[in-house]
């Protein structure tokens, strides 16, 4: 295990947040700076996604993700109830540059489940990360929140083709990339001991 590295400055809020990483960064520096409650930030932990009722949500989604140009409408807050729930549960395992797929080797994820997050659409993505979610903080793996957001956000719904299939397949390639780096690393690692 890791330690993860502090959470940076909030990014500037006088104009909107240049970025996807922006975003999912700036809400997690509000929980680490306790401008989000820890009532808050267990809703967020326990969001349904399909119908988040939780104000803590609505509060992040209107001050945080609608401004910085994040889509709208239900599939988007779809999407963001499931990100804003991996955001609870790891927010402080949060460390820039941490790959997805090392945390997940390091926290010891079976490949079937891995398998089973790499081919998850929309319909059973929140059920499969969020059992992968408490299985890196149970591991205590830090991670960063920005490329779960990326993989939800690029989770292809069960109508989706086109260029965002693309897409969506080079982040899951990049995840099981980085997933048997890990993988291989720690198994050199235990040889060489």
């Amino acid at each position: 295990m890791t330690d993860p590295q502090p959470t940076p400055e909030p990014p500037t809020v006088d104009r909107p947040l240049q970025s996807l990483d922006d975003v999912v960064h700036h809400i997690v520096w509000k929980i680490e700076q306790e401008i989000l409650g820890s009532g808050d930030v267990a809703s967020l932990r326990r969001l349904d996604v399909e119908q988040p009722d939780a104000a803590a949500f609505w509060k992040i989604l209107v001050s945080d993700i609608e401004p910085n140009g994040q889509r709208r409408g239900d599939d988007a807050e779809t999407r963001w109830a499931l990100i804003l729930s991996c955001i609870g549960e790891l927010h402080s395992l949060n460390r820039r540059r941490r790959s997805l797929g090392a945390a997940l080797a390091a926290a010891k994820v079976s490949e079937m489940r891995l398998a089973r997050l790499l081919r998850a659409d929309l319909e059973t993505l929140p059920q499969t990360l969020r059992a992968v979610c408490r299985q890196i903080a149970s591991a205590g793996e830090p991670v960063d929140l920005a490329e779960i957001a990326w993989l939800v956000l690029t989770a292809r719904s069960n109508s989706a083709t086109g260029p965002a299939e693309a897409t969506t397949q080079r982040q899951r390639r990049r995840i099981a990339r980085n997933f048997y780096r890990g993988l291989r690393k720690a198994a050199e690692d235990m040889t060489s001991d």
